[in-house]
């Protein structure tokens, strides 16, 4: 049995749905906490320390191939707020924005559930994924939700690997987990810098797929470029 191994963000999950809950608990969090040393923060100044913390992660992301875990994001925001709250209240809000995404949690991608169902009755599937402020424990609590997780046999979040795509620790690992190989493997994906060149590096075969994001379409070396689920179940089921 071969392996297809799937993204989460953008490929099994719509992320930018229901992002507005999402941003809401983390500002509350921050809003609620800062009260009590006096400080009034303005979703301004929450919104300049979230980009700013979205910067820093872009920058180790790329250069560092790993992901900032959800304490080095809290961290960072408090960094450009100035705050300093305690050992305890840090705790508690890293737990808030690691576990907001189930306040506002995205849709699963148009298809996907089945495609999902079908392909496990030929391959072994797993998820490769990088992580920001949900961290994997998070995300199989989503998948589980979803009544999904039960397909996956093997599991590569950036946060517990400690490397993020295309680092092929990343890859190695579902891929020893499941006891496949990687001819006649898979990695579905809608990223060509992550997703399409650690899977070709590693010898797998590669489906971009642009059902929510198209902006590497029209540059990548994906073997096939598909925007349904649908079809890629189609594609893989012959």
């Amino acid at each position: 049995m071969n392996l297809i191994s799937i993204d989460f963000w953008n490929t099994i999950v719509v992320a930018h749905t229901n992002g507005e809950e999402r941003h809401k608990a983390r500002y509350d969090a921050l809003i609620e906490r800062a009260a009590g040393y006096n400080e009034s923060l303005t979703k301004d100044r929450i919104d300049q320390a979230h980009t700013y913390a979205s910067q820093r992660f872009d920058e180790i992301w790329i250069d560092e191939q790993r992901t900032p875990n959800s304490p080095e994001l809290v961290a960072f925001t408090l960094e450009k707020l100035g705050i300093r709250f305690s050992e305890n209240e840090t705790a508690e809000i890293t737990r808030i924005y690691e576990e907001s995404l189930m306040d506002g949690p995205p849709d699963l991608a148009p298809g996907v559930a089945d495609a999902v169902k079908h392909l496990s009755e030929k391959y072994k599937l797993a998820i490769i994924s990088d992580t920001m402020f949900s961290p994997g424990r998070v995300l199989r609590e989503f998948l589980h939700g979803h009544d999904i997780l039960q397909y996956f046999s093997a599991f590569s979040f950036s946060d517990e690997v400690g490397v993020s795509k295309p680092h092929p620790k990343m890859y190695k690992k579902v891929l020893s987990e499941t006891g496949t190989g990687v001819s006649g493997s898979f990695h579905i994906g809608d990223m060509q810098r992550t997703d399409i060149t650690g899977a070709k590096a590693m010898g797998m075969g590669a489906i971009l797929y642009t059902g929510v994001n198209e902006s590497d379409k029209d540059q990548t070396t994906a073997d096939h470029v598909l925007s349904e689920w649908d079809n890629i179940a189609e594609l893989l089921i012959k």
